[in-house]
């Protein structure tokens, strides 16, 4: 159910924490921050060179699959050959779907939004 803007955002609820934990709490979220900084631009690199990678197999699947179309119109059919681009084929086309770069590369984003979370919700 979506939120119109004339309802209101539940206020977070605080209760007392350990006071060790308290204490700690704005050099753990202090180190946390400062991880990131280090982490996220490498993540934003290596984000780009996934993106290529998935350019590249593309293009492997199309390839592949042109190579299965020339090979169905061969005079004389060369099963093993179709079979073996066939098969490759769908190792390609599984590797294109269990390749998710958003999933391989959102660790950095869900860290943040938790940091950003535990701050409300601890006031820190």
């Amino acid at each position: 159910m979506k939120r119109s803007a004339a309802q209101s955002v539940p206020k977070l609820i605080t209760r007392p924490i350990n006071p060790k934990f308290k204490d700690r709490l704005p050099e753990i979220m202090t180190e946390i921050g400062d991880q990131l900084l280090v982490i996220e631009p490498a993540v934003d690199r290596v984000t780009v060179v996934l993106r290529e990678f998935l350019d590249y197999l593309d293009f492997e699947i199309q390839k592949t699959a042109l190579e299965i179309q020339r090979l169905k119109w061969e005079p004389q059919v060369d099963l093993p050959s179709l079979r073996e681009a066939e098969e490759w084929l769908k190792q390609l086309a599984q590797l294109e779907e269990d390749f998710k770069v958003d999933v391989m590369t959102s660790p950095p984003k869900t860290i943040r939004a938790m940091a950003e979370r535990v701050r409300k919700m601890f006031e820190v």
